[in-house]
């Protein structure tokens, strides 16, 4: 039996930005970022660490979530304000928090609607979520995740949302979207992931 592809994954899992996407995927969530020094901020599916360090450097009150137990050992390393849940029914107090972010993980969601209600839940009027996942695009391209491990090249499924889909969600969570961008890896060529500001105003 196989085991959680995330926990053969953390162990090689850096906490930073480690290939070309998510290196122009990083640098859009960080120019979407509302002012953190001071606030409160949920980091979803904070994976090794990666936006938790970031954001601490800018002065955040960092939270970092995520469901896998392997994952959030890595991340013990960055942040003691750690907890394991999942997006769909994230442990925080509704209007708890300034700001989430949220990179590259909606990817593993099937209900966009119900992740995106939580990130709303948790903000707090006027709060602020940036997220970013891969471009649809790339399911015309046939894009897969993988990874090295020691039991081989693991695949892992991607679930593929639309520009109108993340429309939809936010709106019916009291989300109003303020900014899109759509990073390519070079200027002028094909968008590589969708990074979303939105801002919760019911």
């Amino acid at each position: 039996m196989r085991t959680d592809p995330y926990a053969e994954w953390a162990p090689t899992y850096p906490p930073y930005a480690h290939n070309a996407l998510m290196e122009v995927e990083q640098a859009a969530v960080l120019s979407l970022l509302p002012p953190v020094s001071g606030r409160r901020v949920l980091d979803v599916g904070c994976g090794t660490g990666r936006y938790m360090q970031l954001l601490a450097a800018l002065g955040a009150q960092v939270i970092g979530i995520d469901r896998s137990p392997a994952m959030l050992a890595r991340a013990r390393a960055c942040a003691a304000a750690l907890a394991q849940g999942d997006m769909m029914a994230l442990p925080v107090a509704p209007a708890a928090c300034d700001v989430v972010v949220s990179g590259l993980c909606l990817m593993d969601v099937t209900d966009l609607d119900a992740v995106i209600a939580e990130f709303a839940r948790v903000l707090r009027l006027r709060g602020v979520a940036v997220y970013s996942t891969l471009h649809p695009s790339g399911r015309d391209e046939g894009w897969t995740r993988t990874f090295e491990s020691p039991a081989g090249r693991r695949t892992m499924p991607v679930c593929w949302h639309a520009g109108d889909d993340h429309k939809r969600a936010c709106s019916g969570a009291g989300l109003n979207i303020e900014i899109v961008e759509e990073p390519p890896l070079t200027p002028g060529g094909q968008p590589v992931a969708m990074v979303i500001r939105a801002r919760r105003v019911a």
